[in-house]
């Protein structure tokens, strides 16, 4: 009878086992090809495979965290990625969103250390003197400016750090200045052949495109005034951040900013049972996520629960629960 009752057993666990196990094949949808959304996407991949050999996490490109939203919802992706902003801005249904966005769970939180760097041509900072952001306002600069993509939330955030300074595109075009929104390949080349003079974008401390617009161009990181931190942190839901003198080799000062979470989202259609095993595979395996590139080493599973952009789905829930990240 002993031997009979383990030998149930045994089938018992190693049923549950394998039907723990399944592989997985599962599209997140992302950003542009070759951008760091896109290194997220194969960590994801990375981490789904050691958790449950033989499944497959397809990234798609797509315009950003925005329409994101739509593709999770119309069910084109499974698996969505989005700045917290994105998120507030659907679950609150402001523009570009006509109503709210309902049922939107997040999984996890990917990384929250991607500041929006004003990055400066030196000389231009020496020629007018500038101590920080507000200076342009001031002293009436004719600075030729690039922000990101229209339509990005990056764009709507670095738009309303200028409104918070009371600086429009107007005001700069009639300083003798300009505003152009280009992808951050764009912008990186415009500053290394001399045609703007500042640009705003969120990127990580010491990333490669940095390093390689300081060998063409001595750069200066300009500084943003609080009064101009305060309303983004609220309107956009983020976080302020402080990048500090020599992070680069040639950074000066501390560069007060705000930063962004980029968060891993799914409908509340997808099944808790989902839900949970892509968490808990993240939080088994985070040095799948942390080998994607330099500027992922900091991940840990402690970051995954820090946002409040979007309610955590019932399965990432549970599988916080079990790992002590949540009570």
């Amino acid at each position: 009878m002993r031997r009979l009752i383990a030998t149930t057993a045994a089938i018992l666990l190693t049923s549950f086992g394998v039907a723990q196990a399944k592989p997985y094949n599962l599209t997140v949808c992302g950003a542009s090809p070759g951008g760091l959304w896109s290194l997220v996407g194969s960590g994801l991949d990375a981490t789904m495979k050691a958790a449950y050999p033989g499944s497959t996490i397809t990234y798609q490109t797509s315009s950003g965290g925005l329409a994101n939203v739509l593709q999770v919802k119309s069910g084109k992706c499974e698996l969505g990625i989005a700045n917290d902003g994105d998120l507030i801005f659907a679950v609150g249904g402001k523009p570009p969103f006509k109503s709210p966005v309902t049922g939107l769970k997040a999984i996890a939180v990917l990384y929250d250390w991607a500041p929006v760097m004003w990055i400066a041509r030196r000389d231009f900072v020496e020629k007018y003197d500038i101590h920080d952001l507000g200076d342009i306002a001031k002293k009436k600069i004719p600075v030729r400016l690039a922000f990101n993509r229209r339509g990005l939330l990056t764009s709507a955030m670095t738009d309303a750090t200028l409104k918070a300074l009371g600086i429009t595109a107007k005001d700069i075009e009639s300083w003798g200045g300009s505003i152009q929104y280009q992808a951050s390949n764009e912008q990186a080349q415009l500053m290394e052949n001399g045609r703007i003079d500042l640009l705003a974008n969120t990127l990580f401390e010491g990333h490669r495109s940095i390093a390689e617009m300081a060998q063409a161009v001595n750069l200066a990181m300009v500084d943003v005034p609080q009064r101009a931190i305060d309303p983004v942190v609220k309107e956009f839901g983020l976080k302020p951040w402080t990048i500090k003198a020599g992070t680069h080799p040639w950074q000066k000062i501390d560069a007060h900013t705000v930063t962004t979470s980029i968060i891993l989202f799914v409908d509340e259609k997808t099944d808790e049972q989902t839900a949970y095993d892509i968490t808990k595979a993240m939080i088994q395996h985070p040095d799948k996520m942390a080998a994607v590139s330099a500027a992922m080493k900091r991940f840990q599973p402690k970051v995954m629960i820090d946002q409040s952009a979007a309610p955590f789905a019932a399965g990432a829930i549970k599988a916080y629960k079990e790992a002590g990240l949540m009570k």
